[in-house]
């Protein structure tokens, strides 16, 4: 009998060390958010293949509840269907950029539903302003996109090109952008946000 109490806690630890390290971001007690004035004219937008509608509705209610005491403004998010499993999001209120970045991560793992034997493909689109933390202010203005980085390991990490070509990306343990000099972007990605 304590053999299998020791397996339990074994299992549980474990368990709690793996969702620990999929981020599902920081607090913004433990950072300082950078000032944030949603415009109702964004063009922030989702992208996401992979999912059918009742995965993404579960999806975006999980990831509306896990941020909802954390002091961001009120951010719906409205899926659109655009074919079998593509959905295009928007953010009628807008959406704290920070928060925007932790989506197009979430979308790619969420914390339960099975990720086994399907091809789960993000992207975000937007034009980036100083909320943006970590990006120089010649970048500000200028169209970008985030995605999940192909190869990806870490499931804790964005990336963002932008219309320019910088690359940057940001890790949830940093939670500001920086510069990186690979890519790092997927042809399925590509394809995607090529089609919108």
């Amino acid at each position: 009998m304590l053999w299998l109490l020791m397996v339990l806690v074994l299992v549980a630890l474990i368990a709690a060390a793996c969702l620990s390290s999929r981020g599902r971001g920081a607090s913004p007690q433990s950072v300082t958010m950078p000032s944030f004035t949603p415009n109702p004219e964004n063009d922030k937008v989702v992208l996401v293949k992979g999912w059918n509608e009742v995965e993404i509705r579960k999806i975006i209610r999980d990831f509306m509840e896990t941020y909802k005491n954390d002091g961001y403004p009120a951010y719906p998010i409205e899926p659109h269907k655009q074919s079998e499993n593509l959905y295009r999001l928007t953010f009628p209120q807008d959406i704290h950029p920070l928060l925007f970045t932790f989506l197009v991560n979430y979308l790619a793992y969420p914390f339960d539903l099975d990720l086994k034997n399907r091809s789960i493909i993000v992207a975000g689109k937007t034009t980036l302003n100083s909320g943006f933390e970590g990006i120089d202010s010649s970048l500000v203005g200028k169209k970008a996109i985030l995605y999940i980085p192909e190869n990806d390991q870490d499931h804790d990490v964005v990336y963002m090109r932008t219309e320019s070509g910088v690359n940057l990306m940001n890790s949830f343990t940093e939670l500001r952008w920086r510069r990186v000099n690979d890519a790092r972007l997927a042809n399925e990605v590509k394809s995607l946000i090529g089609g919108v």
